[in-house]
């Protein structure tokens, strides 16, 4: 007498094989809230940076020339005796600050450009992303240096030239949300009650449903932001003595890394935790923006 086995149809077995070998993934809520906590500290250090300093960042104190971590001087301090600790809550402040203005200006560049592509589509489309797919050939580092150079040296100019640099990556996403969004039945039937043109199309049925993947994005680039005032400023195209960023003091603690090696890892830690909060805000926020993620 032959036993019959109970088999599940291809379909079936596939999706409880795929159920029972691919758990979904959670995010550990200690991660979660360190990313939190270093943000709030972040703008903590964009409002208030320049009272929380237990020195004046830019005083030198040339008997106290490489002094190591004690009660006085928390971090030590640098080859002109300056408090360390103080530069780097005074840096934080201005690293903070470029990052949010060269974000603000990758916005505003990159958006209307994806968003006016991807809506009136044809030649319009072809022009602006051929300038576009321009700027992509360059290296971004590169690009941020001749732009840079171009426009004069400082923290300003460094920070516009790397939202110039972080604009086609906006341009490029919101064409493509655009692109996707501008298809829906609601916005077809916009247009056949009358709608039209920026007021009443564009900016009423468009935007805020192309948006969410954009604010995601910015959480993204805003690390990056970071990383490329670390790199100018270690090339001296970002901030100028005697002001400080993490970059700065990233770049005068490596110029005398002999003397004082552990100097270094100061701000190098400091940007790395930023990096690494903004990063994992920006997966908080699509999984917060995705109902299909929140399931």
């Amino acid at each position: 007498m032959s036993a019959t086995a109970t088999t599940l149809p291809p379909s079936s077995a596939a999706a409880a094989a795929l159920t029972t070998t691919r758990p979904k993934a959670r995010r550990l809520p200690i991660v979660r809230w360190a990313s939190i906590i270093i943000l709030l500290a972040a703008l903590v250090l964009l409002a208030a940076g320049r009272w929380l300093t237990p020195y004046d960042p830019t005083a030198q104190d040339l008997t106290s020339v490489f002094a190591s971590p004690s009660w006085q001087h928390w971090l030590g301090t640098d080859d002109l005796g300056r408090d360390i600790f103080s530069r780097m809550i005074a840096g934080g402040q201005a690293t903070i600050a470029a990052s949010l203005f060269a974000v603000f200006v990758a916005l505003v560049l990159g958006l209307p450009v994806g968003i006016a592509a991807g809506y009136f589509g044809g030649w319009v489309d072809t022009a602006l992303m051929r300038v576009v797919d321009t700027f992509l050939a360059f290296p971004a580092i590169v690009l941020a240096i001749g732009v840079t150079a171009s426009m004069g040296i400082g923290l300003v100019n460094a920070m516009l030239a790397v939202g110039i640099v972080l604009a086609p990556a906006i341009a490029r996403l919101a064409r493509a949300q655009t692109l996707s969004v501008k298809e829906m039945t609601y916005v077809e039937a916009a247009r056949s009650f009358g709608a039209k043109g920026f007021s009443g199309l564009i900016l009423p049925h468009i935007v805020p449903n192309m948006i969410q993947p954009v604010i995601v994005q910015t959480s993204v680039i805003f690390g990056h932001a970071m990383l490329a005032e670390a790199s100018l400023s270690f090339l001296q195209l970002g901030v100028q003595a005697p002001g400080s960023s993490w970059g700065a003091v990233l770049s005068r603690s490596y110029s005398f890394m002999s003397q004082a090696p552990m100097a270094i890892l100061i701000p190098g830690i400091a940007i790395a935790l930023m990096v690494f909060a903004a990063n994992i805000m920006a997966d908080e926020a699509q999984d917060w923006l995705d109902p299909k993620r929140r399931r």
